[in-house]
C-alpha cells in the first residue's frame, strides 16, 4: 500500500468533487492506494503502527477504487459524502436497494453515466449506468 501524497490527494478528492458533485470528508485521515487501485482511508496512528509491523498487508476502510474515467465508490465511501448533485443522485425502490446489496446489476431511469444510487436517505453505492439503464458496480 502507497499513502497519498498531498498532490495524489488533492487530485482524488477534485476527481470525487468533478463525478459526483460532492466533497468526501476525510479531514485528519490518511488515504491509500491499495491492490487492484483500490482506495483505502485510515488514521495516522493505524498507518505508523502497520508500517513498524513485518506482514501487514492492508489497513483501513475501502472506500473508492479508481477505474480507467473515473471513480467509483463503496457504500463505506459513500458515508464520506458531504452534499451531492441532485443530477448525479438515483433514488432506488426496495427492491432495487435489495437486488443491488446482493450483488446484482440495477435497472435505473438514467441512461449512461456515473451516479450515486439512493435508498430513502442513505447512498448505497455509486456504479456506471450503460445505455440500457443498467448501472454496475
Amino acid at each position: 500500500m502507497k499513502k497519498f501524497s498531498s498532490d495524489e490527494r488533492k487530485k482524488f478528492l477534485d476527481e470525487i468533487y468533478r463525478t459526483y458533485g460532492s466533497n468526501i470528508d476525510v479531514e485528519g485521515l490518511i488515504l491509500l492506494l491499495a491492490g487492484e487501485n483500490k482506495i483505502r482511508v485510515t488514521t495516522e496512528q493505524t498507518y505508523e503502527t502497520a508500517m513498524k509491523l513485518k506482514g501487514v498487508q492492508l489497513m483501513g476502510l475501502y472506500i473508492a477504487k479508481r477505474r480507467k474515467n473515473f471513480i467509483t465508490l463503496t457504500i463505506e465511501g459513500c458515508m464520506f459524502l458531504s452534499t451531492v448533485y441532485e443530477s448525479a443522485v438515483v433514488n432506488l425502490n426496495r427492491e432495487q436497494a435489495i437486488a443491488w446489496i446482493k450483488g446484482g446489476p440495477v435497472k435505473v431511469e438514467k441512461n449512461k453515466g456515473v451516479i450515486l444510487g439512493r435508498y430513502k436517505r442513505f447512498f448505497l453505492f455509486s456504479a456506471v449506468v450503460d445505455r440500457l439503464g443498467n448501472a454496475y458496480s
